[in-house]
């Protein structure tokens, strides 16, 4: 197996936390994994970036235009790292903005679905989700992380149980049902 997987949102939105149970999930099954971060400017609201390697590979880092999949928990966040994609990258997108500052003041406008799905058009697929809904029902909006690993591990060669095994392990098990139900749901909101 090898995957590229591509993490990006801002900060607060636990993407450093999907590293870690896809991480985990990967050293379950026996799978090499390598994950490389950074940070933005702001511990939240800032842009961030995780790399998550899988197989054999030398270096955490992803090469540009070489993702296999690129994950935004954000949706102007996948514009903002389509250099790391090609014709070959498939994208899973959630819907729900979060407006920056720059938006809110008047200074700039906030793209519209539309306007990012064309300039994202190139890739191989993208799978628009609305992942903070489907976690709001599953008991919190904060396991919108957690709904896009479920969409990842339908999509992709990733199992789903052993996500579901690294998410109980990783997380604290009064987070456990919310999560479970959250990674179920995004699994489910996704067609292979």
């Amino acid at each position: 197996m090898r995957l590229d997987v591509l993490l990006v949102g801002v900060g607060g939105q636990g993407i450093l936390t999907s590293a870690a149970i896809l991480a985990r999930a990967a050293m379950n099954s026996g799978i090499n994994v390598l994950t490389a971060e950074t940070h933005g400017m702001a511990q939240r609201g800032g842009s961030v970036e995780v790399h998550v390697r899988f197989g054999d590979v030398k270096s955490p880092l992803i090469p540009y235009g070489s993702a296999d999949v690129m994950v935004a928990l954000e949706p102007v966040e996948a514009l903002r790292y389509t250099h790391y994609c090609s014709e070959k990258t498939v994208a899973i997108v959630n819907t729900k903005p979060i407006i920056p500052l720059s938006v809110s003041r008047g200074d700039a406008e906030y793209p519209s679905l539309d306007t990012i799905s064309e300039k994202l058009s190139y890739l191989k697929s993208v799978h628009f989700i609305n992942a903070t809904e489907l976690a709001e029902e599953a008991g919190s909006p904060q396991a919108t992380n957690v709904v896009v690993l479920g969409a990842l591990s339908k999509i992709t060669s990733l199992n789903y149980d052993a996500v579901e095994k690294a998410l109980i392990e990783t997380l604290p098990p009064k987070l456990h049902e919310v999560n479970l139900k959250a990674l179920k749901a995004g699994y489910d909101a996704l067609k292979a």
